[in-house]
């Protein structure tokens, strides 16, 4: 019994290297900020704050309203530093991505990328570079305040995606965009050793209990 005891001790010391922070203000739908899309505002986005310990974004995610205007949104995912006014250097690119643009959706994207930690950033979808695919236009949805956002921004930026890294956005603004990031960390090379040991030693407990 002790030694089951121990073992479990062990283990959980060992899996906490893996402990997540996640940033998520989604109370419930409720459409706000309009038009996202096709003739209007090319980009919309949320600034944020990477958190002390978690460096790498596992995910991201975007909360939609309603539809606006009928028709696909064909868009990308993208995640650049934050200068303070606007985009600075690009982190991470998802390519086009053909929202159908039902109403009330959670768009999430895994981009697995080492971020700073307590540095800003901006997480944004942007038509830009497909500036003209598609007609449709949609809400977004607005979240509650929380640490570690830092506002609403946009920019009517149509279809010059280089402009955003050189023009100023409007905001940040409230309310926030109801988003969703996930954050983890790299374990340590001790707390990758501290697991191996315990799942060696339960390997052991578990050959002595069958043989």
């Amino acid at each position: 019994m002790k030694k089951s005891l121990f073992l479990a001790a062990v283990l959980l010391l060992a899996v906490s290297a893996f402990a997540n922070t996640e940033y998520n203000n989604f109370t419930g739908y409720s459409d706000y900020w309009h038009p996202f899309g096709y003739p209007n505002t090319a980009t919309y986005g949320e600034v944020f704050t990477t958190p002390s310990s978690d460096n790498i974004l596992s995910s991201f995610s975007f909360f939609m309203g309603s539809q606006y205007a009928p028709g696909d949104i064909i868009t990308g995912a993208y995640i650049a530093t934050w200068t303070g006014t606007h985009a600075g250097v690009l982190v991470y690119d998802s390519g086009s991505f053909d929202y159908p643009n039902t109403g009330d959706a959670q768009l999430t994207w895994n981009p697995n990328v080492t971020l700073n930690t307590n540095s800003q950033y901006v997480m944004f979808l942007s038509i830009s570079k497909f500036y003209g695919q598609s007609s449709g236009e949609a809400y977004v949805s607005q979240g509650s305040q929380i640490n570690g956002l830092n506002g609403f921004v946009y920019n009517n930026n149509s279809g010059d995606f280089n402009s955003l890294f050189t023009t100023n956005w409007s905001g940040p603004l409230t309310p926030d965009w109801a988003v969703d990031l996930q954050f983890t960390s790299v374990p340590e090379p001790g707390s990758l050793m501290l697991l191996g040991t315990g799942l060696l030693g339960g390997l052991g407990v578990l050959r002595r209990k069958l043989f």
